[in-house]
């Protein structure tokens, strides 16, 4: 499972095509079909007044012996001569094969080198429309789809994007007023949402005049990395079939709280990334989108790979600023550029841009790790790739290995630690149990409570009497 980030190694390279056969051999040329001279020799001439004999006829040769080709007839001499033909018919061929296949390649090296500069002119453009948006108040769901729709080569609109996000949010009205909740409490709010990752729900449609199931939201298992596919990864393809991973769903979260004007935050633990919430009376809720339940922040702690560097940094487990979520939103987008076109001078802006914004993160960091790792390799590689404790002798090298040395210890500072994928399917698992334990049960205890008495609340409110 990836979180926030997913390290991508990808270069861009131009894809060759390679060219199995051209057609058939051509046919020998129309002389090679005339009759030979010995069958010529033995042809009765037609009788004609105006006939000469032919010198053939006159001198009268040995038609089975030529002193010129020492003894051999002129059948096996068109024969030879025929072959050599061919041989250099074959040799023609395999030159005009070899000068087409060249062409070809160099047509396909120019339509993928106008393929390269179309899609990163697009990333470019999503870009400088990411960079209109302020840091500090900004929609969560243009970020989103400013990151993904860059990377699709046929993407929705934004309007079709924004109304599939909308439809999930009214759905959520209709459960609040099913159970007379009041539509501006944050905590109602979350509690609803949270009903679309929990559990199937029923709706009724106007225009039917029937009620309609809506699934419930629930984790892909198929490819949850999005290591064959970066798209599953992405929130459009949650829309698109109702399954996502610790990436997309909680970021549908938000932006379906940002379309009923609740308020929820990201918060993000090794390879994982979760919502957290507050209620009234300032109470935190860590709410775990990929199973739908309720957790503590102690069990998170203790069973997530976090250390305490990254407590003390709140590199994890803490709600980040508008400022932090703006980064990520465009982490996301350089993490898609990379995937699509490989490092290059875009992705070093993107990347610097993250860094602006937000110097500790990660997506950010780690894609500038593996350039600067990337540098140095080649650098190493060019002086013949030294012994460690030779790479001093050769400076330029020896600089960009340091310099990719340092990269690895700004990482190390936020506290950032790397979940093995087996062991994070064992987690997730892990999840389920343990909502079945006491300190689980207190908190979804508590959760009912607040929502029985704002169902009272709103009752009282509702149904006040007149006078």
């Amino acid at each position: 499972m990836k979180s926030l980030f997913k390290k991508s190694t990808t270069l861009f390279l131009v894809i060759l095509l390679t060219i199995n056969s051209f057609g058939q051999t051509p046919s020998i040329p129309t002389i090679f079909n005339r009759p030979s001279i010995t069958q010529l020799q033995n042809q009765t001439p037609p009788t004609t007044q105006n006939y000469h004999p032919t010198p053939f006829e006159t001198v009268q040769p040995n038609m089975n012996h030529n002193p010129i080709l020492g003894g051999n007839s002129f059948e096996k001499q068109n024969a030879a001569i025929r072959q050599q033909m061919q041989t250099n018919q074959q040799a023609n061929q395999q030159t005009e094969y070899k000068a087409l296949k060249q062409e070809i390649k160099e047509e396909e090296r120019k339509e993928a080198l106008a393929k390269y500069r179309q899609q990163s002119k697009l990333f470019q453009n999503k870009l400088q429309e990411f960079l209109q948006l302020n840091p500090n108040n900004f929609s969560i769901t243009k970020a989103v789809y400013l990151s993904e729709s860059a990377w699709y080569d046929n993407p929705p609109t934004f309007e079709q994007f924004e109304t599939a996000i909308k439809q999930r949010a009214h759905f959520v009205k209709t459960l609040l007023l099913q159970e007379k909740l009041n539509p501006k409490n944050n905590t109602a709010i979350n509690y609803a949402i949270q009903k679309l990752y929990t559990q199937s729900n029923k709706f009724y449609n106007p225009k039917t005049k029937q009620l309609v199931t809506i699934p419930k939201l629930s984790y892909d298992f198929n490819d949850p990395g999005g290591d064959k596919q970066l798209s599953q990864l992405f929130v459009t393809k949650l829309l698109t079939t109702g399954k996502g991973q610790c990436h997309s769903m909680p970021l549908l979260y938000l932006c379906i709280a940002e379309q009923l004007g609740g308020k929820a935050y990201l918060s993000v633990s090794p390879e994982h990334s979760f919502i957290q919430y507050f209620d009234d009376k300032n109470y935190r809720y860590n709410f775990e989108t990929t199973n739908g339940n309720l957790v503590t922040q102690v069990w998170l702690m203790q069973s997530n790979y976090v250390n305490a560097t990254a407590l003390k940094n709140k590199t994890y487990l803490d709600t980040l600023s508008s400022k932090q979520l703006y980064a990520a939103c465009l982490a996301d987008l350089l993490n898609n550029y990379a995937d699509k076109l490989g490092y290059d001078n875009v992705s070093d802006e993107i990347t610097n841009q993250v860094l602006k914004i937000d110097p500790n993160n990660l997506t950010a960091l780690a894609n500038n790790a593996n350039l600067l790792t990337y540098i140095a390799m080649q650098k190493l590689k060019a002086v013949g790739n030294p012994p460690k404790d030779q790479i001093p002798n050769y400076p330029e090298a020896n600089e960009a290995y340091q310099t990719m040395l340092q990269s690895y210890d700004r990482i190390d500072q936020t506290g950032y630690q790397d979940m093995p994928k087996d062991e994070y399917q064992r987690w997730l698992k892990s999840v389920e149990i343990e909502k079945k334990k006491d300190e689980n049960k207190q908190v979804q205890q508590r959760m009912k409570a607040e929502i029985e008495m704002l169902k009272k609340l709103r009752t009282k409110i509702t149904f006040k009497p007149k006078g």
